[in-house]
């Protein structure tokens, strides 16, 4: 009897130890979920961060460097520090927070040209911390000359100078303003019925020269110049032409916006640059509206052709 004892005992304890491995190995990887879940949410308690590198989703060009200053426009010693990788989802974050300009001097650069080189800078704290709008960290900007909008770090821009059609003779500023008039009318209609047949008149145009190529960017304007309902449409175009003709320019870029007269979308030319190694041609520009801003590059692609690459968040302080 003791001997059938030991063997069923035996028996039994053979059919436990695949039970007992199966739970054990069952607790293991429950205990290792654990972990994993507990990693999850210390990362989700990390602050955001930016990348600098390639894999950027805002298609900022890395070549431009880190950062981009632009001037506060009332005082040449003061700017915002625009964070190319922060967009309109992640602007929140960045409030209060110090800019990030260790280490960094800059170049300075407005529709004249280059303002300035080596440019030291310093952060400036924000002067209402509670502040309910978004807007970018500040700095202030040393021995800065005044015309200057935009600042790239050191090395990473070269100059491209602006002639104004508002410098130009009186027959070649109207001569250019005929001509950009005559390219207008060749884009397709605005989808806003009101402004067609309108006369379109030159707000702002400036040109320059690409090597072999001219080119030329211009803010070209239609109005209905009702009083209960005044409305405006701007249409920004940039055009080329081979260097030294007289010929027409041809589209390489434009667009359209068209609204009221107080909230129309409004883009400002604040300064043109080669960016990096490969002097790649861009135009940088303030998107403006009745309640607040975003800055642009558009950038040269290819022979005849420009594109929008990169907006930043919206600021509206």
């Amino acid at each position: 009897m003791l001997k059938d004892a030991m063997v069923k005992s035996s028996m039994s304890f053979c059919r436990m130890r695949p039970l007992s491995a199966v739970l054990m190995a069952l607790l293991l990887l429950a205990c290792r979920d654990r972990g994993e879940r507990g990693d999850d949410s210390a990362r989700g308690l990390l602050p955001p961060v930016y990348p600098s590198g390639p894999a950027s989703s805002t298609n900022w060009d890395v070549d431009a460097g880190p950062v981009m200053l632009v001037s506060l426009g009332s005082s040449a010693d003061s700017a915002s520090v625009i964070l190319p990788e922060v967009t309109d989802s992640t602007i929140a974050s960045v409030q209060g927070n110090s800019a990030p300009v260790a280490g960094l001097s800059f170049d300075l650069f407005g529709r004249g040209g280059k303002v300035g080189g080596s440019i030291a800078v310093a952060p400036l704290q924000s002067a209402d911390a509670k502040q309910e709008c978004d807007g970018w960290p500040l700095v202030g900007v040393r021995a800065a000359s005044s015309g200057w909008r935009v600042g790239f770090a050191g090395g990473h821009a070269q100059a491209i100078k602006l002639d104004s059609i508002e410098a130009m003779p009186s027959t070649d500023s109207a001569a250019l303003a005929a001509s950009l008039a005559r390219v207008a009318a060749t884009l397709p209609s605005a989808s806003d019925p009101t402004f067609r047949g309108l006369p379109s008149r030159v707000r702002a145009a400036y040109t320059f020269r690409l090597d072999s190529v001219d080119v030329v960017l211009a803010d070209i304007v239609r109005s209905v110049n009702e009083e209960a309902n005044p409305r405006l449409e701007h249409l920004l175009i940039i055009g080329e032409r081979q260097a030294g003709t007289a010929g027409k320019y041809n589209v390489a870029y434009y667009s359209r916006t068209a609204g009221a007269e107080e909230t129309t979308q409004v883009t400002e030319v604040l300064a043109a640059v080669r960016i990096g190694p490969s002097r790649k041609p861009a135009v940088i520009v303030n998107i403006e509206s009745d309640d607040g801003r975003k800055l642009g590059l558009i950038e040269r692609v290819a022979s005849g052709q420009w594109r929008s690459l990169w907006r930043s968040a919206y600021t509206d302080c």
